[in-house]
Protein backbone atom coordinates (compact mmCIF):
# COMPACT_ATOMS: atom_id res chain seq x y z
CA UNK A 1 0.00 0.00 0.00
CA UNK A 2 2.33 2.70 -1.29
CA UNK A 3 -0.19 5.48 -0.59
CA UNK A 4 -0.57 4.58 3.11
CA UNK A 5 -0.74 7.65 5.33
CA UNK A 6 -0.65 7.58 9.14
CA UNK A 7 -2.74 10.43 10.48
CA UNK A 8 -0.93 12.51 13.07
CA UNK A 9 -4.10 14.15 14.37
CA UNK A 10 -7.03 11.71 14.21
CA UNK A 11 -7.34 8.54 16.29
CA UNK A 12 -10.38 7.51 14.26
CA UNK A 13 -8.39 7.74 11.03
CA UNK A 14 -5.57 5.65 12.48
CA UNK A 15 -8.01 2.98 13.62
CA UNK A 16 -9.61 3.01 10.18
CA UNK A 17 -6.14 2.45 8.71
CA UNK A 18 -5.60 -0.60 10.94
CA UNK A 19 -8.94 -2.03 9.81
CA UNK A 20 -7.90 -1.47 6.21
CA UNK A 21 -4.55 -3.18 6.78
CA UNK A 22 -6.37 -6.17 8.29
CA UNK A 23 -8.97 -6.33 5.54
CA UNK A 24 -8.80 -9.70 3.84
CA UNK A 25 -7.20 -11.40 6.85
CA UNK A 26 -8.92 -13.35 9.62
CA UNK A 27 -7.93 -10.74 12.20
CA UNK A 28 -9.74 -7.65 13.46
CA UNK A 29 -9.02 -4.48 15.40
CA UNK A 30 -10.94 -5.72 18.47
CA UNK A 31 -7.98 -7.32 20.33
CA UNK A 32 -6.11 -4.00 20.13
CA UNK A 33 -8.84 -1.93 21.76
CA UNK A 34 -7.85 -0.31 25.03
CA UNK A 35 -9.51 1.39 27.99
CA UNK A 36 -6.78 4.02 27.77
CA UNK A 37 -7.77 7.39 26.38
CA UNK A 38 -5.44 9.11 23.95
CA UNK A 39 -5.03 11.95 26.46
CA UNK A 40 -3.79 9.49 29.12
CA UNK A 41 -0.87 8.28 27.02
CA UNK A 42 0.29 11.69 25.83
CA UNK A 43 3.99 11.79 26.61
CA UNK A 44 4.24 7.99 26.44
CA UNK A 45 3.47 7.35 22.76
CA UNK A 46 2.62 9.09 19.51
CA UNK A 47 0.09 7.95 16.87
CA UNK A 48 -1.78 5.99 19.56
CA UNK A 49 -4.14 3.26 18.35
CA UNK A 50 -4.63 0.88 21.30
CA UNK A 51 -2.67 -1.53 23.44
CA UNK A 52 -1.10 -4.96 23.09
CA UNK A 53 -1.90 -7.13 26.11
CA UNK A 54 0.96 -9.01 27.78
CA UNK A 55 -0.21 -11.74 30.19
CA UNK A 56 0.35 -10.79 33.84
CA UNK A 57 0.96 -13.30 36.61
CA UNK A 58 2.04 -13.36 40.23
CA UNK A 59 5.40 -14.65 41.42
CA UNK A 60 5.98 -15.72 44.96
CA UNK A 61 5.34 -14.99 47.67
CA UNK A 62 8.91 -14.01 48.45
CA UNK A 63 10.14 -13.05 51.92
CA UNK A 64 12.58 -10.12 51.85
CA UNK A 65 14.68 -8.50 54.56
CA UNK A 66 16.19 -5.48 52.87
CA UNK A 67 17.27 -1.96 53.53
CA UNK A 68 14.06 -0.70 51.90
CA UNK A 69 11.95 -3.78 51.12
CA UNK A 70 10.87 -5.68 54.21
CA UNK A 71 8.07 -8.23 54.33
CA UNK A 72 6.37 -10.80 52.13
CA UNK A 73 5.56 -9.83 48.55
CA UNK A 74 3.47 -11.35 45.75
CA UNK A 75 5.20 -9.81 42.75
CA UNK A 76 3.55 -9.21 39.34
CA UNK A 77 5.47 -10.31 36.25
CA UNK A 78 4.37 -9.88 32.62
CA UNK A 79 5.65 -12.41 30.09
CA UNK A 80 4.81 -14.64 27.15
CA UNK A 81 7.11 -17.44 28.33
CA UNK A 82 5.42 -20.43 29.89
CA UNK A 83 7.27 -21.94 32.91
CA UNK A 84 8.87 -18.61 33.84
CA UNK A 85 6.63 -17.70 36.77
CA UNK A 86 6.41 -21.31 37.94
CA UNK A 87 10.20 -21.56 38.05
CA UNK A 88 10.65 -18.19 39.73
CA UNK A 89 7.97 -19.02 42.28
CA UNK A 90 9.64 -22.32 43.11
CA UNK A 91 12.94 -20.52 43.64
CA UNK A 92 11.18 -18.01 45.89
CA UNK A 93 9.65 -20.84 47.92
CA UNK A 94 13.05 -22.49 48.34
CA UNK A 95 14.42 -19.18 49.63
CA UNK A 96 11.44 -18.67 51.96
CA UNK A 97 11.75 -22.13 53.52
CA UNK A 98 15.48 -21.52 53.97
CA UNK A 99 14.92 -18.27 55.85
CA UNK A 100 14.15 -15.68 53.18
CA UNK A 101 16.21 -13.25 51.13
CA UNK A 102 18.42 -10.34 52.14
CA UNK A 103 18.72 -7.30 49.82
CA UNK A 104 20.72 -4.09 49.60
CA UNK A 105 21.07 -1.12 47.25
CA UNK A 106 24.71 -0.11 47.63
CA UNK A 107 24.92 2.73 45.10
CA UNK A 108 22.50 4.86 43.07
CA UNK A 109 23.34 7.44 40.41
CA UNK A 110 22.74 8.37 36.78
CA UNK A 111 25.12 9.60 34.06
CA UNK A 112 24.82 12.01 31.16
CA UNK A 113 27.52 13.52 28.96
CA UNK A 114 28.04 15.95 26.10
CA UNK A 115 30.70 15.77 23.37
CA UNK A 116 32.40 19.11 22.79
CA UNK A 117 34.70 19.29 19.75
CA UNK A 118 37.58 21.78 19.56
CA UNK A 119 40.05 22.71 16.80
CA UNK A 120 43.16 21.17 18.37
CA UNK A 121 44.44 19.10 21.26
CA UNK A 122 45.76 22.27 22.86
CA UNK A 123 42.25 23.73 22.79
CA UNK A 124 40.85 20.50 24.25
CA UNK A 125 43.27 20.77 27.18
CA UNK A 126 42.30 24.43 27.67
CA UNK A 127 38.60 23.53 27.50
CA UNK A 128 38.97 20.97 30.28
CA UNK A 129 40.86 23.51 32.36
CA UNK A 130 38.13 26.11 31.71
CA UNK A 131 35.41 23.67 32.75
CA UNK A 132 37.22 22.78 35.95
CA UNK A 133 37.53 26.47 36.77
CA UNK A 134 33.77 26.84 36.21
CA UNK A 135 32.53 23.62 37.82
CA UNK A 136 30.55 25.47 40.46
CA UNK A 137 28.52 27.16 37.71
CA UNK A 138 28.19 23.88 35.80
CA UNK A 139 26.80 22.13 38.88
CA UNK A 140 24.45 25.01 39.62
CA UNK A 141 23.03 25.05 36.06
CA UNK A 142 22.41 21.29 36.17
CA UNK A 143 20.88 21.32 39.64
CA UNK A 144 18.51 24.18 38.78
CA UNK A 145 17.19 22.25 35.76
CA UNK A 146 15.12 19.98 38.02
CA UNK A 147 14.02 19.89 41.63
CA UNK A 148 14.93 16.19 41.75
CA UNK A 149 18.43 16.27 40.22
CA UNK A 150 21.58 16.66 42.31
CA UNK A 151 25.04 16.57 40.69
CA UNK A 152 27.52 14.46 42.67
CA UNK A 153 30.51 14.50 40.28
CA UNK A 154 31.80 16.11 37.08
CA UNK A 155 34.40 14.27 34.99
CA UNK A 156 36.17 14.57 31.64
CA UNK A 157 37.44 12.28 28.91
CA UNK A 158 38.90 12.84 25.44
CA UNK A 159 38.70 11.20 22.03
CA UNK A 160 40.74 13.02 19.43
CA UNK A 161 39.71 16.66 19.67
CA UNK A 162 36.41 15.81 21.38
CA UNK A 163 36.07 16.48 25.09
CA UNK A 164 33.42 14.40 26.85
CA UNK A 165 32.02 16.36 29.79
CA UNK A 166 30.14 13.95 32.05
CA UNK A 167 27.74 14.59 34.91
CA UNK A 168 27.03 12.06 37.63
CA UNK A 169 23.88 12.81 39.60
CA UNK A 170 21.02 11.43 41.64
CA UNK A 171 17.45 11.66 40.33
CA UNK A 172 15.21 10.94 43.32
CA UNK A 173 12.68 8.23 42.45
CA UNK A 174 12.56 8.98 38.72
CA UNK A 175 14.52 6.78 36.34
CA UNK A 176 16.27 9.99 35.27
CA UNK A 177 16.92 9.75 31.53
CA UNK A 178 15.04 12.82 30.30
CA UNK A 179 15.90 14.78 33.41
CA UNK A 180 19.60 14.16 32.83
CA UNK A 181 19.43 14.95 29.13
CA UNK A 182 17.88 18.35 29.89
CA UNK A 183 20.52 19.12 32.51
CA UNK A 184 23.51 18.21 30.35
CA UNK A 185 22.03 20.10 27.39
CA UNK A 186 21.87 23.30 29.46
CA UNK A 187 25.44 22.72 30.68
CA UNK A 188 26.67 22.09 27.15
CA UNK A 189 25.06 25.30 25.92
CA UNK A 190 26.66 27.25 28.77
CA UNK A 191 30.14 25.86 28.02
CA UNK A 192 29.85 26.45 24.29
CA UNK A 193 28.63 30.04 24.68
CA UNK A 194 31.15 31.09 27.31
CA UNK A 195 34.38 29.14 26.84
CA UNK A 196 35.11 30.29 23.27
CA UNK A 197 36.74 26.92 22.60
CA UNK A 198 33.91 24.68 21.29
CA UNK A 199 33.65 24.24 17.52
CA UNK A 200 30.61 21.93 17.69
CA UNK A 201 28.65 19.99 20.28
CA UNK A 202 26.77 16.70 20.30
CA UNK A 203 24.37 16.38 23.20
CA UNK A 204 23.62 14.08 24.82
CA UNK A 205 26.39 11.59 24.17
CA UNK A 206 24.52 8.47 22.91
CA UNK A 207 25.49 6.06 25.68
CA UNK A 208 22.05 4.82 26.70
CA UNK A 209 20.51 1.36 26.32
CA UNK A 210 23.68 -0.51 25.46
CA UNK A 211 26.26 -2.28 27.60
CA UNK A 212 29.20 0.10 28.14
CA UNK A 213 31.22 -1.18 31.12
CA UNK A 214 32.85 2.20 31.81
CA UNK A 215 29.44 3.92 31.90
CA UNK A 216 27.43 1.76 34.26
CA UNK A 217 24.70 3.66 36.04
CA UNK A 218 21.44 3.20 37.91
CA UNK A 219 20.97 1.28 41.12
CA UNK A 220 23.57 -1.27 42.18
CA UNK A 221 21.72 -4.03 44.01
CA UNK A 222 22.55 -7.32 45.73
CA UNK A 223 20.16 -10.08 46.79
CA UNK A 224 21.43 -12.91 49.02
CA UNK A 225 19.96 -16.07 50.50
CA UNK A 226 21.32 -18.99 52.53
CA UNK A 227 19.94 -22.31 51.29
CA UNK A 228 19.34 -25.32 53.53
CA UNK A 229 20.24 -28.83 52.35
CA UNK A 230 16.97 -30.44 53.47
CA UNK A 231 14.86 -27.73 51.84
CA UNK A 232 16.67 -27.87 48.51
CA UNK A 233 16.57 -31.69 48.38
CA UNK A 234 12.88 -31.82 49.22
CA UNK A 235 11.86 -29.05 46.85
CA UNK A 236 14.14 -29.62 43.86
CA UNK A 237 15.51 -33.19 44.03
CA UNK A 238 19.12 -31.95 43.99
CA UNK A 239 21.67 -31.34 46.70
CA UNK A 240 23.62 -28.24 47.60
CA UNK A 241 26.85 -29.77 46.25
CA UNK A 242 25.25 -30.20 42.82
CA UNK A 243 23.84 -26.70 42.85
CA UNK A 244 27.18 -25.13 43.82
CA UNK A 245 29.07 -27.20 41.25
CA UNK A 246 26.67 -26.19 38.50
CA UNK A 247 26.95 -22.47 39.35
CA UNK A 248 30.76 -22.61 39.41
CA UNK A 249 30.96 -24.53 36.16
CA UNK A 250 28.55 -22.47 34.07
CA UNK A 251 30.25 -19.28 35.26
CA UNK A 252 33.63 -20.65 34.16
CA UNK A 253 32.32 -21.42 30.67
CA UNK A 254 30.56 -18.06 30.36
CA UNK A 255 33.79 -16.31 31.38
CA UNK A 256 35.74 -18.40 28.87
CA UNK A 257 33.39 -17.22 26.13
CA UNK A 258 33.76 -13.58 27.19
CA UNK A 259 30.33 -13.02 28.74
CA UNK A 260 30.13 -9.96 31.05
CA UNK A 261 26.96 -11.43 32.58
CA UNK A 262 27.61 -14.47 34.78
CA UNK A 263 24.15 -15.88 35.39
CA UNK A 264 21.68 -18.29 33.78
CA UNK A 265 18.87 -16.02 32.65
CA UNK A 266 18.58 -13.02 34.97
CA UNK A 267 17.39 -10.70 32.19
CA UNK A 268 14.47 -13.07 31.60
CA UNK A 269 12.97 -12.15 34.94
CA UNK A 270 14.14 -8.57 34.63
CA UNK A 271 12.20 -8.19 31.37
CA UNK A 272 9.03 -9.61 32.92
CA UNK A 273 9.39 -7.25 35.88
CA UNK A 274 10.10 -4.23 33.65
CA UNK A 275 6.96 -5.00 31.63
CA UNK A 276 4.84 -5.46 34.75
CA UNK A 277 5.99 -2.25 36.45
CA UNK A 278 5.94 0.17 33.50
CA UNK A 279 9.72 0.53 33.15
CA UNK A 280 11.63 1.44 29.98
CA UNK A 281 12.14 -1.91 28.26
CA UNK A 282 14.97 -0.58 26.08
CA UNK A 283 17.17 -0.29 29.18
CA UNK A 284 17.34 -4.09 29.30
CA UNK A 285 20.18 -3.72 26.80
CA UNK A 286 22.08 -1.84 29.47
CA UNK A 287 20.85 -3.60 32.62
CA UNK A 288 21.30 -7.24 31.64
CA UNK A 289 24.56 -7.77 33.53
CA UNK A 290 24.22 -9.84 36.67
CA UNK A 291 26.75 -11.91 38.61
CA UNK A 292 25.59 -14.96 40.56
CA UNK A 293 27.91 -16.23 43.27
CA UNK A 294 27.81 -19.01 45.84
CA UNK A 295 29.90 -20.29 48.74
CA UNK A 296 29.48 -22.83 51.50
CA UNK A 297 29.25 -21.55 55.07
CA UNK A 298 30.67 -23.32 58.11
CA UNK A 299 27.15 -24.54 58.89
CA UNK A 300 27.11 -26.49 55.63
CA UNK A 301 24.47 -24.19 54.18
CA UNK A 302 24.98 -22.61 50.77
CA UNK A 303 25.03 -18.83 50.39
CA UNK A 304 23.81 -17.75 46.93
CA UNK A 305 23.72 -14.15 45.75
CA UNK A 306 23.12 -12.07 42.66
CA UNK A 307 24.76 -8.69 42.12
CA UNK A 308 23.13 -6.30 39.65
CA UNK A 309 25.55 -3.44 38.90
CA UNK A 310 23.13 -1.57 36.61
CA UNK A 311 19.42 -1.57 37.42
CA UNK A 312 17.70 1.49 35.94
CA UNK A 313 14.19 1.77 37.38
CA UNK A 314 11.86 4.44 38.71
CA UNK A 315 8.58 4.74 40.60
CA UNK A 316 7.57 8.17 39.32
CA UNK A 317 7.44 9.50 35.76
CA UNK A 318 7.53 7.61 32.48
CA UNK A 319 5.09 4.73 32.23
CA UNK A 320 4.58 4.46 35.99
CA UNK A 321 1.74 6.99 35.88
CA UNK A 322 -0.49 4.87 33.62
CA UNK A 323 -3.38 3.18 35.48
CA UNK A 324 -2.22 -0.43 35.08
CA UNK A 325 1.30 0.35 36.27
CA UNK A 326 0.07 2.44 39.18
CA UNK A 327 -1.82 -0.70 40.19
CA UNK A 328 1.10 -3.13 39.82
CA UNK A 329 3.50 -0.83 41.66
CA UNK A 330 0.93 -0.32 44.41
CA UNK A 331 0.61 -4.10 44.82
CA UNK A 332 4.15 -4.18 46.21
CA UNK A 333 3.98 -0.76 47.91
CA UNK A 334 6.22 0.91 45.35
CA UNK A 335 4.14 3.58 43.63
CA UNK A 336 5.28 7.18 44.02
CA UNK A 337 8.08 9.07 45.74
CA UNK A 338 10.49 7.33 48.09
CA UNK A 339 9.95 3.87 46.60
CA UNK A 340 12.52 3.34 43.82
CA UNK A 341 15.13 1.61 45.97
CA UNK A 342 12.46 -0.64 47.45
CA UNK A 343 11.39 -1.65 43.94
CA UNK A 344 15.01 -2.40 42.99
CA UNK A 345 15.42 -4.67 46.03
CA UNK A 346 12.20 -6.56 45.27
CA UNK A 347 13.27 -7.08 41.68
CA UNK A 348 16.70 -8.38 42.73
CA UNK A 349 15.13 -10.85 45.19
CA UNK A 350 12.78 -12.20 42.52
CA UNK A 351 15.64 -12.54 40.05
CA UNK A 352 17.69 -14.49 42.60
CA UNK A 353 14.74 -16.84 43.04
CA UNK A 354 14.66 -17.29 39.28
CA UNK A 355 18.33 -18.21 39.18
CA UNK A 356 17.88 -20.79 41.93
CA UNK A 357 14.77 -22.27 40.32
CA UNK A 358 16.41 -22.60 36.91
CA UNK A 359 19.69 -23.95 38.31
CA UNK A 360 17.80 -26.66 40.17
CA UNK A 361 15.88 -27.62 37.03
CA UNK A 362 19.14 -27.86 35.10
CA UNK A 363 20.78 -30.01 37.79
CA UNK A 364 17.83 -32.44 37.95
CA UNK A 365 17.55 -32.68 34.15
CA UNK A 366 14.00 -31.27 34.36
CA UNK A 367 14.53 -28.04 32.44
CA UNK A 368 13.46 -29.25 28.98
CA UNK A 369 10.63 -31.42 30.27
CA UNK A 370 9.22 -28.53 32.29
CA UNK A 371 9.20 -26.29 29.23
CA UNK A 372 7.52 -29.00 27.16
CA UNK A 373 4.90 -29.44 29.89
CA UNK A 374 4.19 -25.79 30.72
CA UNK A 375 5.65 -23.86 27.79
CA UNK A 376 4.20 -22.76 24.50
CA UNK A 377 6.14 -25.10 22.19
CA UNK A 378 4.57 -28.53 22.46
CA UNK A 379 5.80 -31.05 19.88
CA UNK A 380 3.52 -33.61 18.29
CA UNK A 381 5.34 -36.41 20.09
CA UNK A 382 4.77 -36.70 23.84
CA UNK A 383 7.40 -34.98 25.93
CA UNK A 384 10.10 -37.23 27.24
CA UNK A 385 9.47 -38.25 30.83
CA UNK A 386 11.25 -36.24 33.46
CA UNK A 387 14.72 -37.57 34.11
CA UNK A 388 14.46 -38.26 37.82
CA UNK A 389 16.62 -37.71 40.17
CA UNK A 390 20.27 -37.86 40.78
CA UNK A 391 19.44 -38.29 44.45
CA UNK A 392 17.95 -41.42 46.05
CA UNK A 393 14.15 -41.46 45.82
CA UNK A 394 13.75 -41.78 49.58
CA UNK A 395 15.52 -38.42 49.99
CA UNK A 396 13.07 -36.53 47.79
CA UNK A 397 9.50 -35.41 48.02
CA UNK A 398 7.03 -36.24 45.27
CA UNK A 399 6.40 -32.71 44.03
CA UNK A 400 6.13 -31.41 40.46
CA UNK A 401 9.22 -30.11 38.77
CA UNK A 402 8.01 -26.53 39.06
CA UNK A 403 5.99 -26.70 42.29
Amino acid sequence: MSNTVVSRHSLDERIALIKLLLDGTEESYEPLKSDLAESEVQGNIENFVGAVPIPLGLCGPVDIRGGEARGTFAVPMATLEGTLLASYSRGAKVMNLSGGCETMVYEDYFLRATQLTTNSLDESARLIEWCRDHEEAIRDIANRSSGHLNVTAVSYDCAGTSVILSLQFTTGDAMGSNMGSKAVSLVSDYVKRNSGLVREEFVPYPEDKKNIPARQKGKKVIARTVLKEDVVRRMTRVGLDQLASYIRNYKNVLALHGSPSLNIHAVNGMAALFQAFGQDMAYLGECSQGVVDCQFLRSGDLEVSITLPTLIVGTVGGGTGLPAFRATLSMVGCYGAGKARKLAEIMAAVMLGGEIGCAAAQCSNEFVAAHESLGKNRPSDPAAPLVRPRLPLEDTENVGSMS
